[in-house]
């Protein structure tokens, strides 16, 4: 069924591209801090976290508007859990090869429980009889999919607030963004296996969801965006004043994922000229979640063969991803009812 974009951006563009490059630059600043492997430090000021979220909050707002709620939920299971499920069995192979194959029988219902939360909402559990592991966590990169799985239930909650009251969205962002700034400070204290509330929050879109919420209204809003996005590419000019200048704080900090708030929006600003104003490099596999979620294991992998290499994570990493893509991904997206691939 075809349906009409009530949000007017170009059905054709380059943000399946721009995911797999933010997949990539995941690998590279994993690789450099677990393997040892020299990267190009430019790469730190173009964090690839906060560009999936902002990418999600576009992507995943739009999706809900124009397909009923029970076919939204079955394409975001479709998309999330099928590769999951075979990635954390991939995650009980790692944890067999470092520790044999009677730790599993001997720890059955610990590798089990841990198993559940990998292919539930959550990937951030880790036993501390995993931590002589690898990196010391199976595959810690999958916090963020526990974040983005919140914020997919939060959307409908969203939407229905946005109908009784109107600046919903805004007060949102701004909540959030209050929890990212000062939650630190105020809800620091220890409470349960050596963890804050904070860190806690860490994991949901109370913290984060600030950067989904400026995704939201790039697409709300696209209809006057789209007249200035030529000139979108002249915010690489304050973005390299603040990293020159190694400004950090609140906001301008430049790297890592917890990026201040008017370089996370000029970087914002220059993924929407890069996926809408550049000429559309279309590729017909989406081989960033694949990559996103495998390259953990690998690595951890590496470090137990004692072969640390990004080349090698890098490779084993695309190889996998193919495969996730081509024999469980693609499938199973064959099952979801409508997709922003049919928007007109």
């Amino acid at each position: 069924m075809k349906v009409c974009n009530p949000f007017h951006f170009p059905k054709e563009n380059n943000l399946d591209l721009l995911r797999l490059i933010f997949a990539v630059q995941v690998i590279f600043q994993h690789s450099s801090q677990h393997l040892g492997s020299n990267v190009p430090g430019i790469l730190k000021h173009f964090p690839g976290v906060p560009a999936f979220f902002f990418v999600s909050g576009f992507l995943i707002y739009s999706s809900y508007q124009f397909t009923s709620p029970t076919h939204y939920f079955q394409n975001r299971c479709l998309r999330l859990f099928p590769a999951l499920f075979f990635v954390a069995i991939g995650g009980v192979l790692i944890l067999c090869f470092a520790k044999g194959w009677g730790y599993l029988f001997e720890h059955f219902p610990l590798v089990l429980l841990w198993f559940c939360g990998q292919i539930t909402i959550f990937q951030a559990f880790n036993p501390s009889q995993f931590n002589d592991v690898g990196v010391g966590v199976i595959n810690g990169a999958l916090w963020t999919i526990t974040t983005e799985i919140l914020f997919y239930l939060f959307i409908p909650l969203l939407v229905f607030c946005e109908k009784k009251f109107r600046h919903s969205l805004c007060l949102f962002i701004f909540a959030s963004f209050f929890f990212y700034a000062l939650g630190e400070d105020l809800l620091g204290e220890l409470i349960y296996a050596d963890k804050s509330a904070y860190d806690y929050l860490c994991l949901t879109p109370v913290v984060w969801g600030w950067m989904f919420g400026l995704g939201i209204l790039s697409v709300k809003y696209f209809r006057f965006l789209k007249d200035v996005l030529p000139y979108l590419i002249l915010l690489v000019l304050p973005m390299v004043w603040i990293i020159h200048g190694e400004y950090g704080g609140l906001w301008l900090e430049s790297s890592g994922n917890k990026l201040g708030l008017l370089y996370f929006i000029f970087y914002s600003g220059l993924i929407l000229w890069a996926a809408f104003f550049l000429p559309p490099f279309l590729i017909k596999f989406d081989l960033s979640y694949g990559l996103y979620i495998w390259h953990m294991p690998i690595i951890n992998l590496l470090l137990i063969l004692k072969t640390p290499s990004i080349g090698l994570a890098l490779s084993y990493s695309f190889l996998l991803a193919l495969a996730s893509w081509f024999i469980i991904e693609k499938n199973a997206i064959k099952f979801k009812k409508s997709s922003l691939k049919n928007v007109l």
